[in-house]
Formats: structure tokens, C-alpha cells, sequence
């Protein structure tokens, strides 16, 4: 933890182990884009299949920010595979690097639900500062936030 905590710089990292019971035929990790509550954007920008081979059972998704460089690399690996991408942040914002930023994640385990996507973290931003709100509490098409812009990334295991 110290590790990551080391490369990752100042906006941290945040790690989430999976340990699964059954097997399951895909782990999909999909990014929401948020504009001062309402959704703009929901894509799948993860996707490790097992349709023809047996799924790992224990694996690890990592976020980190970068607010320096203005992206988010996205790490998911597990036994068998390792999978990275990088997302923009805050694209086309004018003076983004005076923005507050801020993150929420699951704090304590959490069951895993198939065919459901659950939340992992959220990073905030704003001109004007920014609020945290519990990670359960960000779903669907708009939510009750002042925060300008928030990145939602959300996971599901399909079986």
C-alpha cells in the first residue's frame, strides 16, 4: 500500500481488491460523467472477458489521478491478465488547474453482486471548492451536488 501510496503522488490511489466465490464470465468497470449533478457520459471503459477460459477468482482494480497531468489511469489484474487505460479529466475545462478536488470510494468490504454495477469511487472537482458524498448515494441520471464535474467509475461482474 505504501507502494502505491508512493507512486501514485499527491491525489493518492485507491485500490480495490476482489475475491470471488464463483467464477464469472466478464468484470466490466464503467466510467459516468457528471456536469454539476447530471450525467452526460456512461461508457464501459474496462472489459476483461472469460468466456472461453476459467475466471480468476481473486483480483485488483486500481484508480489514481493524475490532477497535474489531467487524467486517471485505470488498472484492473488479476491471475491471469493485467489490463491499464488512461481518461482525460476536466477536458476543455477553462482554468481547470485552479480547480479543488476531492475523492469518495467504498470504505469496508462490500458482497459482490452480479449483473449489478456497483460503485467504486468518484473524483470530484470545482471552481468554487467541492463537497464529498457517500459512494452509495451517486447512481443514475442526476444527483443532488453542487460539485461541477465528477468522474464515477462503478464496476459489475457478469456471470
Amino acid at each position: 500500500m505504501k507502494t502505491a501510496e508512493l507512486l501514485s503522488g499527491i491525489d493518492g490511489t485507491m485500490m480495490f481488491r476482489y475475491n470471488s466465490k464463483d467464477t464469472f464470465q466478464a468484470l466490466y468497470v464503467y466510467l459516468s460523467e457528471y456536469h454539476s449533478g447530471k450525467r452526460v457520459s456512461h461508457k464501459r471503459v474496462l472489459e476483461l472477458s472469460y468466456e472461453d477460459v476459467k475466471s480468476a477468482k481473486k483480483g485488483l482494480i486500481v484508480i489514481t489521478p493524475d490532477f497535474d497531468n489531467f487524467t486517471a489511469k485505470l488498472i484492473a489484474a488479476d491471475e491471469y491478465s493485467k489490463y491499464m487505460t488512461e481518461t482525460p479529466i476536466l477536458e476543455g475545462v477553462a482554468n481547470r488547474e485552479y480547480y479543488g478536488r476531492s475523492a469518495t470510494s467504498i470504505e469496508n468490504k462490500s458482497t459482490i453482486e452480479y449483473g449489478t454495477e456497483q460503485g467504486l469511487a468518484a473524483l470530484i472537482y470545482g471552481e468554487q471548492g467541492v463537497s464529498s458524498l457517500p459512494i452509495q448515494d451517486i447512481t443514475g441520471e442526476y444527483i443532488d451536488t453542487d460539485n461541477e464535474y465528477m468522474y464515477y467509475y462503478s464496476a459489475e461482474f457478469v456471470k
